[in-house]
């Protein structure tokens, strides 16, 4: 694509192409764009120290709080088992992940940011709509549209390249450690 501008006075910008706005807020960065600034510090990754790892550990165990079944259980009382082996993979995929990142307190700490939000938006939205009887079109909307999405749109520029299966994996990893369900009780 060639454009020619001539004589062109902006008190902005002016753009000739694609132009790529991330989510930024005047004057206060937000605490992923933060972490994501110390992870690409490779020197000074080493100074820091996780501020929430002691959460990434709350959901990355079984919750003794509550509903006690596994994934399986979880996902047959709510009439899902056409999603169990790829809900028992993706919850493995989101399991390694979090080992995967133990070595590097900034990631434990995005991750748990992440972990909560994915936690927060469940039950908030998910939660409600299971509870209320809706279908599962709806609930699956809700999944996708204020879990995933939201996740998402969280991570801003994403350094860590997560996919919408692997916050669709996290939400599993989530059920499989009893911190949410998708059926009523």
């Amino acid at each position: 694509m060639s454009v020619t501008q001539k004589g062109n006075s902006a008190g902005g910008d002016i753009v000739a192409g694609d132009k790529k706005i991330y989510n930024v807020r005047a004057g206060a960065q937000s605490p992923i764009s933060a972490l994501y600034e110390r992870l690409r510090e490779n020197d000074s990754t080493q100074l820091y120290t996780s501020k929430i790892a002691d959460k990434l550990q709350h959901f990355a165990a079984v919750s003794v709080d509550g509903d006690i079944r596994g994934l399986e259980q979880k996902l047959t009382a709510a009439d899902r088992t056409d999603l169990l082996m790829m809900a028992k993979r993706l919850k493995e995929d989101a399991a390694k992940l979090v080992m995967r990142l133990q070595t590097s307190p900034i990631a434990q700490d995005i991750l748990t940011l992440v972990l909560s939000k994915v936690y927060s938006d469940f039950v908030l939205h998910v939660t409600p709509a299971i509870e209320s009887d809706q279908s599962r079109q709806v609930v699956d909307a809700l999944i996708s549209d204020k879990v995933i999405s939201n996740a998402m749109i969280m991570l801003e520029e994403n350094e860590m390249m997560l996919t919408d299966a692997d916050i669709l994996g996290l939400v599993f990893f989530l059920g499989g450690n009893c911190h949410i369900r998708w059926d009523k009780c």
